[in-house]
């Protein structure tokens, strides 16, 4: 199975999920994530010590690094074309997101939903929303 099936397959998973009202699990988050930055991470030249840095909130500020970030948002459908898409992200997060860390993170989503706005280029605008959820999320995941 390709990378584009197995992402596939989770997306699959995560709406059966999704339908029968399941949040998911943290550890099922990472899985997840990890298949998502399986796409992005080779596509724009990411190491894999910077990649894992994003989860600690340490973020580059290269071309490639906001390029990457807009990737994952891109894939788990956060941003479209240098939007973000915010009514699905607070749907999607209020019912798939561990019950742990969904409050934070919809209230992050809500503080930081202009954060994109007016910024021309995708990879900017999925950055400047990265940073924004990082800092007013107690509780920030990032792939």
């Amino acid at each position: 199975m390709d990378k584009v099936q197995r992402l596939g397959f989770v997306v699959l998973v995560l709406c059966g999920l999704h339908l029968a009202n399941a949040g998911v699990t943290l550890e099922q988050m990472e899985k997840a994530g990890d298949l998502v930055r399986s796409i992005c991470q080779p596509k724009f030249k990411i190491p894999e010590d910077v990649a894992m840095n994003f989860r600690k909130g340490i973020f580059p500020e290269d071309k490639n690094s906001k390029c990457y970030v807009n990737c994952i948002l891109e894939n788990m459908q956060a941003m479209k074309r240098g939007k973000f898409q915010y009514e699905a992200t607070i749907k999607q997060s209020e019912i798939m997101l561990p019950d742990d860390i969904k409050g934070p993170t919809v209230a992050a989503f809500k503080a930081c939903k202009n954060a994109p706005d007016g910024i021309k280029d995708p990879c900017d605008a999925s950055y400047a929303l990265l940073t924004c959820l990082h800092k007013n999320n107690e509780a920030f995941f990032f792939p």
